[in-house]
């Protein structure tokens, strides 16, 4: 019994123990559950923290947000009373601004019928220009007519006669005999020849000349050019026109038909100018005047040199060398389908600038310099002859006209008893007076009315056939004189041929039209 009890006793000992493992597990398993729950909770707590930190920053951004938005709109508040304050005067501008655009469209309205009524005087304007115009164009063929009528009262072969300025020693060689009338017209001189008779008297015999304009050393360019114009006119209008200087070397033919030795693009309006670059001048101003009228122009221009019989082109790029080695090629003298003399194989260049005129004079000079300098003196000893083509049409006319202006510089008009020559220069000084010899032969046929004229005697005239005779020329010539007395007796042969020049008359010119 005691046994069972023991027994019972151990088995209740034994579940006691069993429970007690229980219990012991279950506590240690409590406790770890109370460690991981208190270590769980100690997380959320550490969150809740973090949390609570977060919403206190979220409420201090709040408050702060919360404060600028109610300062924004104590701000807005005061704008919008601003731009209510603003509506106001917007809206008062506005009826303002309505009213006066209501005024804008009444004057606009006002302007609208002014500018009708102008657009009706315009277009009767026009008109009127129109019919102005056409009465201009008009006027201005008569104006040619008239001009042209002028030139043939005045005389389609004048003279003019220029006494240059004593110069340096030649104001000791004694009083000039040259004297100037006083005479309204300005067209008479006279010149007094002084001689010792067979018992060693000294006479003087006065020899009077009339010509139509008569320039005294005072006369300046201007002045000379002046006279000239109107010929260049006459070119403009479609008829051949010729201008040469006559006299003797170191008369003053060169400083009148080109003015200074050298001249540069820049001195092209200097008062010296000579009647070359003056006439080119103008040419251009009138042609420009001229294109409002319906009048178009092109203009060639070519530069020869007569020496010894023979032409040379100065203005071929190679005149120095082809003059050197007599290698230029052959310049025949002919006639055009249009009648107007021309030469072969010549350097025609086109003149339409001012700039071109300028190298055309500029060329012509250095193959005459360059020339002189291997022939003696050669520039001084040859004719020079500058010609200009125009040929004009008016293309609202249906008008045209072609003119030629020929503008020469003759050689040194020594008389062979007194230039001393030989050798070469008295080869020199016999084609020149050949040359000036047939020149007043064509005159004298002219003025006797032959019905040969021998213009083909020279080159001179076979090339100036065309400005010198056939009815429809107009010819001026200066005689330039040198009023030293050791010039005397050349002065007056000079006087003498520019006389006999004179008295001749040529028939009516007529005006050429291009065909």
């Amino acid at each position: 019994m005691l046994t069972a009890k023991v027994e019972a006793a151990e088995r209740q000992v034994s579940e006691l123990q069993a429970d007690k493992r229980k219990c012991e597990t279950e506590m240690e398993d409590a406790e770890r559950r109370h460690r991981s729950r208190v270590s769980q909770l100690q997380d959320e707590q550490h969150q809740l923290q973090k949390a609570v930190s977060r919403l206190r920053e979220e409420l201090d951004t709040a408050s702060a947000g919360l404060k600028s938005k109610r300062e924004e709109c104590v701000r807005l508040e005061a704008t919008v009373s601003k731009q209510a304050s603003d509506q106001v005067e917007l809206e008062s501008s506005c009826r303002g601004l309505r009213a006066k655009v209501e005024q804008l469209e009444n004057v606009v309205s006002e302007r609208e019928i002014r500018i009708a009524e102008l657009e009706d005087d315009v277009a009767l304007r026009c008109h009127t220009i129109e019919e102005l115009e056409a009465k201009l164009r008009k006027e201005e063929t008569l104006r040619r007519g008239l001009h042209n009528t002028i030139q043939e009262l005045k005389g389609n072969i004048r003279v003019f006669c220029r006494v240059r300025p004593l110069h340096g020693e030649e104001e000791a060689e004694g009083k000039a005999p040259i004297t100037l009338p006083a005479c309204e017209d300005s067209n008479q001189i006279e010149l007094t020849q002084t001689s010792e008779n067979a018992l060693g008297r000294a006479t003087a015999k006065t020899f009077p000349f009339k010509f139509d304009r008569v320039f005294s050393p005072e006369s300046t360019q201007d002045a000379v050019f002046d006279e000239v114009s109107q010929l260049i006119q006459s070119a403009l209008d479609g008829y051949p026109v010729c201008i040469f200087a006559y006299g003797q070397t170191g008369s003053g033919k060169t400083h009148t038909m080109q003015g200074p030795d050298s001249i540069s693009s820049q001195d092209m309006d200097r008062p010296d100018l000579g009647i070359i670059p003056r006439a080119v001048r103008q040419i251009y101003e009138t042609t420009s005047s001229l294109a409002q009228r319906g009048w178009e122009y092109s203009l060639e221009g070519q530069f020869l040199e007569i020496y010894n019989e023979t032409i040379q082109d100065l203005l071929a790029p190679s005149a120095r060398s082809a003059q050197a080695n007599g290698k230029q090629p052959k310049l025949d003298i002919y006639q055009d389908s249009q009648g107007h003399t021309r030469v072969k194989n010549v350097t025609t260049v086109s003149v339409d600038s001012a700039e071109r005129v300028h190298w055309l004079l500029a060329r012509a000079a250095e193959n005459r310099t360059v020339a002189a300098t291997n022939c003696n003196e050669r520039s001084s000893r040859s004719h020079s002859v500058f010609t200009l083509y125009l040929q004009g049409k008016n293309r609202l006319t249906g008008e045209s006209s072609s003119g030629v202006l020929n503008l020469i510089d003759l050689a040194g008009s020594e008389r062979l008893s007194s230039s001393g020559s030989s050798g070469d220069r008295l080869k020199e000084t016999q084609a020149i007076n050949k040359s000036l010899a047939c020149l007043g032969d064509v005159i004298a046929a002219l003025a006797k009315g032959n019905r040969h004229i021998p213009y083909r005697n020279s080159k001179l005239t076979h090339l100036l056939q065309e400005s010198l005779g056939a009815g429809n020329s107009k010819t001026l010539m200066f005689v330039c004189v040198n009023p030293s007395p050791a010039s005397t007796q050349e002065s007056l042969c000079s006087l003498q041929f520019a006389t006999k020049v004179n008295s001749c008359q040529i028939g009516t010119a007529k005006r050429q039209a291009a065909s």
